[in-house]
């Protein structure tokens, strides 16, 4: 099972690769645009000038979610770098339900927001759409978290962490099997 949702994961990661770098490019080519015609021209398109900061938001979540995966992200784990086998493996399965938790219910709370939008902005509010996408694969990503941490059997006396990882180093089991 998890190696399905692994492959599911990586499938994930390389999209949202793709998509990054199709939005980076095109947030670089519209203000680029917008600069030329500007100084040219003297005229400047109103929808140059409100699609960047669209852009930029979902170039930061879904990098964010790119981060989370690679274990990347913000982490106060001091305490358990010097704790026992087991209690850093049940702290990062409690810690890892508790972010898909609160991730998975701001992802219900999001669709309802992303409603709304699409009620009052029409089409202009399809930029809300960037919470649920991030809320489910930040969700996803921590339950590959849970799972790798409970199937995991590493364990310390090999020299390496709770997931299999020599210490200092931030990747996660998924990313072996």
């Amino acid at each position: 099972m998890l190696k399905i949702l692994t492959k599911i994961d990586n499938a994930l990661e390389f999209t949202e690769k793709a998509i990054v770098v199709a939005l980076l490019a095109m947030l670089v080519l519209l203000i680029a645009f917008n600069i030329v015609i500007r100084n040219l021209f003297g005229v400047s398109f109103q929808q140059t000038l409100l699609l960047p900061p669209a852009l930029v938001l979902w170039i930061s979540l879904l990098g964010a979610t790119l981060a989370l995966k690679k274990g990347r992200h913000i982490k106060l784990d001091i305490l358990l770098r010097y704790s026992g086998f087991k209690t850093r493996r049940t702290a990062l399965v409690i810690s890892a339900l508790f972010g898909m938790t609160v991730m998975a219910m701001l992802c219900a709370v999001s669709l309802s927001f992303l409603k709304n939008e699409w009620a009052i902005l029409g089409f202009r509010g399809s930029t809300a759409l960037v919470y649920p996408v991030f809320f489910a694969l930040a969700s996803f990503r921590y339950l590959l978290g849970c799972l790798s941490a409970l199937i995991d059997t590493a364990h310390p006396a090999d020299g390496r962490d709770n997931i299999g990882h020599p210490p200092g180093d931030s990747h996660s089991s998924r990313e072996e099997l």
